[in-house]
């Protein structure tokens, strides 16, 4: 491990970028202790210790839509991060996901040494980028264990250690959601994770409703609670319950609380699905954007399946519903689940033992932190 840098740069963007930045940052810290991080993120990052650069205003953008609408402000934020990035001079930039902001500020900062943590997802549409990211960065880590041959293809530097999801879920969640709910010990909790964007929050809501709804007509002592991802989404989904007069829990504690103690998930796809499954937690999948998004992804995005749990599997291991919903294959898919000794809910769980092995056991983040720490 040289001796020679000083500082490093982590950029990040989205909610889940900001938790694996935040990880990032805390193992980093444990092998040079000296070191000083700086960075762009959210309060996941900054919590862990680091120096904020620039926050970004639009971390909740969903969709091609939602960008082009606010273009200028993307814009004006990745000036602001070039800028203050040449300002600060750090000897090394981590890059986090975020793939369309993060290729465009790489390119502004030729004169730095960058590593991608989390590249795009060129297996999915843009297999070209893949020589710009070549290119662009001296090595990169990928979190999919079918992306490491795609690169070393390319004779791309590549490092693959696991999914950080598994250090997410390593963590220990001392809450108690029956005594700090009020709901009894007798009720099956639901659990509902529509996301952690406003404007998907929005999209995908209504689906998680109406599926609700219909549980509630078919099954008896159930207890819906409602994951708000993060705390601006609180009165977004607040605002949204009240005006179905649901009187469903609305938490805003971890995530992981909820899907550690739900018989079911109903869940907006996205990296909480590989969470759910690493906890074990059956799950049907939804997802839904505005219309010209929808098809937009489906000219751009070549994939059979949404949700990452079947993206890494290859096959559909848990339920999708994107767009427009059949209610009435909704209905039949939650009742083979819902049933605690059924061959569908027996056949998800053990998939996702399979799951866990494939993405590591643990301390992944410590084994990226400790490569970059050798890289500087």
């Amino acid at each position: 491990m040289g001796n020679t840098c000083s500082k490093i740069a982590i950029v990040s963007g989205e909610i889940s970028g900001d938790q694996y930045a935040s990880l990032l940052a805390s193992n980093l810290k444990k092998f040079i202790p000296s070191l000083e991080i700086i960075g762009t993120g959210g309060p996941k990052l900054e919590n862990s210790g680091i120096r904020i650069i620039a926050k970004n205003p639009l971390s909740g953008a969903f969709g091609i839509s939602s960008v082009i609408r606010n273009l200028s402000q993307h814009v004006k934020f990745l000036n602001k991060c070039a800028f203050e990035i040449k300002k600060e001079k750090p000897d090394l930039v981590i890059f986090i996901d975020n793939p369309a902001f993060n290729l465009n500020l790489a390119k502004r900062l030729p004169e730095f040494r960058k590593i991608y943590y989390i590249p795009p997802k060129i297996w999915a549409h843009g297999y070209q980028r893949i020589f710009l990211i070549g290119h662009l960065f001296e090595s990169v880590i990928v979190i999919f264990p079918f992306e490491k041959e795609l690169y070393e293809k390319e004779g791309i530097p590549v490092e693959y250690f696991g999914h950080p999801a598994v250090d997410l879920v390593n963590q220990v969640y001392p809450e108690d959601l029956f005594e700090k709910t009020g709901i009894r010990k007798d009720q099956t909790i639901i659990g509902l994770f529509p996301g952690s964007r406003k404007e998907e929050v929005q999209c995908i809501s209504p689906l998680l409703i109406k599926a609700g709804k219909i549980i509630q007509k078919n099954h008896n002592n159930v207890a819906f609670v409602v994951s708000s991802a993060d705390e601006k989404l609180y009165p977004v989904l607040k605002k949204i319950l009240e005006k179905e007069k649901l009187e469903w829990i609305l938490w805003r504690g971890s995530a992981h609380t909820i899907a550690k103690q739900s018989h079911i998930a109903l869940a907006a796809s996205g990296t909480m699905n590989l969470e759910l499954a690493l906890l074990g937690t059956p799950m049907i999948v939804f997802y839904r954007m505005t219309r010209i998004d929808y098809i937009i992804a489906r000219i751009i995005v070549q994939l059979h399946y949404a949700s990452p749990v079947n993206i890494i599997h290859g096959k559909k291991i848990v339920e999708e519903f994107i767009q427009n919903v059949n209610w009435y294959r909704f209905q039949r898919v939650f009742s083979n689940l819902f049933e605690g000794n059924s061959e569908k809910r027996k056949n998800q769980i053990e998939q996702f033992r399979n799951l866990k092995t494939a993405l590591g056991e643990e301390k992944v983040t410590e084994k990226i932190a400790y490569f970059i720490s050798e890289k500087i």
